[in-house]
């Protein structure tokens, strides 16, 4: 299915979850067979993230309106009442594909309790208890000098009263402080809202109940998720092509070691899918 100038070269370059090395080479896709394509929206549309360029819908559609393509299915979250995300849905199905959407959840998350942010949120509050204690020290400090400067207040002038003043607005300000950090570590404590929206399910199922009607699939998404799915169609006899972005190709990839595994960065698709 991929024809480059020098396809051996290609070929080679291309099995076991490789990305393609076309070098200076043009790039071209070729379906010559049967094909299913499936496309985790949400997946390639964060590749923009580190891409700095984004997949035109309009665009990846007329690439892939092709005879021997039997579907172009687009799954897509959208957010019930959120205008924008109602309408490019719709705009999605206008455009001719086949739009498998669900609504998005929003799930509570502590961060505390996430591998990712355990460490940084532990870090933080150590910080920030460490901010709290010296601020409390500080406070202290000038509450006894304060004291002491009230005394000499009684015998002393304005330039006395005016360091007394000074005194008491910095302590002022960091028993202020103290508060201001006291929320802040109850915020981190308190759950956050996820948005969850996953199609694992649905493109896993997609997959086998066409799987009579098509020879390759063509799978948008770089999520190692789908590795497993991957494997086993393989194993079933079908050719599997993986477009993926680059800094979002699971590792779970490079176990696999086939022929009939094909993974293209979509880089090489730049030019013709780019808004």
């Amino acid at each position: 299915d991929f024809r480059g100038t020098d396809y051996n070269r290609t070929l080679s370059a291309t099995v076991s979850g490789r990305d393609l090395d076309m070098g200076n080479k043009k790039f071209r896709l070729k379906i010559k067979k049967k094909t299913l394509v499936l496309i985790d929206w949400a997946n390639v549309y964060g590749w923009s993230k580190t891409l700095k360029w984004e997949v035109d819908p309009a665009k990846l559609f007329s690439y892939l309106n092709r005879p021997k393509v039997i579907d172009r299915r687009f799954y897509h979250g959208v957010e019930i009442g959120q205008e924008k995300s109602e309408e490019f849905q719709k705009s999605m199905a206008a455009l001719g594909f086949t739009v498998v959407s669900k609504e998005v959840k929003w799930t509570p998350v502590l961060l505390e309790n996430q591998h990712h942010f355990k460490k940084i949120v532990s870090a933080l509050f150590s910080v920030l208890d460490n901010v709290k204690k010296t601020n409390s020290e500080l406070s202290n400090k000038l509450y006894s000098l304060a004291t002491k400067i009230k005394n000499l207040m009684k015998t002393s002038g304005q330039d006395v009263k005016e360091i007394f003043d000074l005194i008491e607005e910095l302590d002022s300000d960091l028993k202020k402080l103290n508060i201001d950090i006291s929320q802040l570590q109850e915020s981190l404590k308190s759950p956050v809202r996820r948005r969850k929206c996953d199609f694992d399910v649905e493109i896993t199922r997609d997959a086998f109940n066409y799987f009579a009607e098509y020879e390759t699939l063509l799978l948008f998404s770089g999520d190692g998720d789908y590795a497993c799915l991957v494997s086993d169609l393989i194993s079933k006899g079908k050719k599997v092509i993986l477009v993926f972005g680059d800094g979002h190709f699971g590792k779970e990839y490079g176990s696999i070691v086939s022929p009939l595994f094909y993974a293209c960065s979509v880089e090489n698709l730049r030019e013709v899918l780019a808004k």
